[in-house]
């Protein structure tokens, strides 16, 4: 962003300092894109599973709505144990 000789003389009075401009090169291009092959070619890793339950007021209606066990639902509020 470029600033009249005033404007600029006001931001360094009041201790303001412009950022360089963030460039890229290509080699951020190839690194960039081996990562992105990295993490497409293998699964994602879980290791605990995510607690849970289906709301069985809202598996009536046909919906299926998960809950973390001793919670309300938050579609119908119904607490699932």
């Amino acid at each position: 962003m470029s600033y009249s000789p005033e404007q600029h003389a006001i931001l360094l009075s009041l201790g303001i300092e412009q950022l360089p401009a963030v460039l890229c090169s290509p080699q951020d291009d190839e690194v960039e894109l081996e990562l992105a092959q990295t993490f497409t070619d293998t699964p994602p890793i879980r290791r605990m599973p995510v607690p849970g339950k289906r709301c069985p007021d809202c598996l009536n209606r046909g919906q299926v709505v998960w809950v973390i066990p001793g919670k309300k639902c938050q579609k119908c509020g119904r607490e699932v144990n």
